[in-house]
């Protein structure tokens, strides 16, 4: 690689957005706990209720915040859409 293209990736690398509180806790979870999220949202399940569920297994994030994830309106998904 030469020297531009170095410079490319790296300012690349530093515009993309990066995850919410919300998004980076689920991506931290076990697969089966994911997996029950999704579904719980699949399901319309009350958000409230997630994000309480949520905060006593360590989501940091502020249930506006969460509220925002949960209707894919984050950085999360901003970050997916870039990429595609």
């Amino acid at each position: 690689m030469s020297l531009a293209d170095d410079l490319i990736e790296d300012a690349q690398l530093k515009n993309r957005p990066a995850p919410c509180k919300t998004g980076v806790w689920i991506s931290s979870l076990p697969e089966r706990d994911r997996e029950a999220f999704a579904a719980y949202l699949a399901h319309g399940g009350p958000v409230s209720d997630l994000w309480r569920a949520a905060v006593k297994n360590g989501c940091p994030a502020a249930e506006t915040r969460f509220r925002v994830h949960c209707r894919k309106r984050c950085t999360c998904y901003l970050e997916a859409e870039i990429a595609a």
